[in-house]
């Protein structure tokens, strides 16, 4: 009887035991899994605040109006904007004991532009002139600018370099992949070869002609006469020539993209061949040259503009502003 009894307080204490450690492990999982959603509700706010400052500044309302909401910075990527937030300031910040905060420099980032309506010519020039304006600026006044006298041949670039080749033509027949590449030429510029490229600027007084297995990230090309992109170019961004821009053979440009030929003498846009453009073709005082009706693969406005479906003009056209692409950084 007393090893029975024996047997039966063991076997309680034991459930006892049991019990204790299951209740301990399910408290211990529900405070964690508190914190793991407190965690997120964090993020979360953070994230919705970041969006709500930088739809506040697209609207025109000044930084810090709305109490809570964190400070924005704008800018200009060539000639669209983009407004950036942190999400870990504000109102409802991520609290300084959580395990796995967000890293410091997140930012919640909006690139815009203007979606496309009728322009007088007069609003073109403008714009056009400001912009040539102010590519150059950006190029003259960029760190590390080296002026080299001449023509000149590269085969190779280092991960950022700013040129300015005076009095000469400039050969580009590359090989390697460029962070940041600016050219200001008072010739002409022929870009060939394989490169892959983040950011490509060039301001030319003489013809453009972008060729080869070349990748650009975001061009920005102004060209003093005609300006020809053809072969497998690639590219998101700018086109502006006075005479002529010609894209050909199996050359891409990606959305937002756009290409302009203004200039005071016979001024064209041509796509011609497997060429294909996602965003606005405009010839303001010109004539636009298409070898297939559909090659937009979107609307076609009459006279001398024409653009895909979703075309966004550059951010310096006067119009409210449209955001294309979102994304946390």
């Amino acid at each position: 009887m007393d090893r029975r009894g024996g047997f039966v307080l063991g076997l309680v204490l034991v459930l006892v035991l049991s019990l204790n450690i299951l209740f301990g492990c399910l408290l211990a999982s529900a405070g964690g899994l508190s914190r793991q959603v407190s965690r997120y509700e964090q993020k979360v706010q953070a994230l919705y605040d970041a969006e709500s400052a930088i739809i506040a500044n697209l609207a025109g309302v000044p930084d810090g109006f709305f109490a809570g909401l964190p400070p924005v910075s704008a800018d200009v990527v060539g000639p669209w904007g983009r407004v950036c937030a942190s999400p870990r300031s504000g109102a409802h910040p991520v609290p300084a004991n959580t395990v796995h905060p967000a890293p410091a420099n997140l930012e919640l980032c909006a690139e815009y532009g203007t979606r496309y309506s009728r322009l007088r010519f007069d609003d073109w020039y403008a714009a056009m002139s400001q912009y040539r304006a102010s590519l150059r600026e950006s190029i003259t006044a960029a760190t590390g600018l080296r002026v080299l006298s001449g023509n000149r041949r590269f085969f190779r670039l280092d991960s950022s370099v700013v040129f300015h080749i005076a009095d000469g033509d400039l050969l580009l027949d590359l090989d390697s992949s460029v962070s940041s590449a600016a050219f200001l030429v008072d010739g002409s510029v022929n870009l060939k070869g394989t490169a892959c490229f983040d950011t490509l600027r060039i301001y030319a007084a003489g013809n453009v002609d972008l060729g080869g297995e070349v990748s650009v990230g975001h061009l920005e090309v102004y060209s003093g006469a005609s300006l020809e992109v053809r072969s497998s170019f690639r590219f998101t961004g700018l086109l502006f020539a006075r005479d002529q821009v010609t894209i050909r053979e199996r050359a891409r440009a990606g959305f937002p993209s756009v290409a302009v030929a203004l200039g005071s003498g016979d001024n064209r846009v041509q796509l011609q061949g497997r060429a294909a453009f996602s965003g606005v073709l405009a010839s303001p005082g010109g004539a636009l040259e298409l070898d297939r009706p559909d090659s937009l693969r979107g609307a076609a406005f009459p006279g001398d503009v024409r653009d895909s479906a979703f075309a966004l003009l550059p951010a310096f056209f006067d119009g409210e502003p449209v955001v294309f692409r979102r994304s946390v950084q």
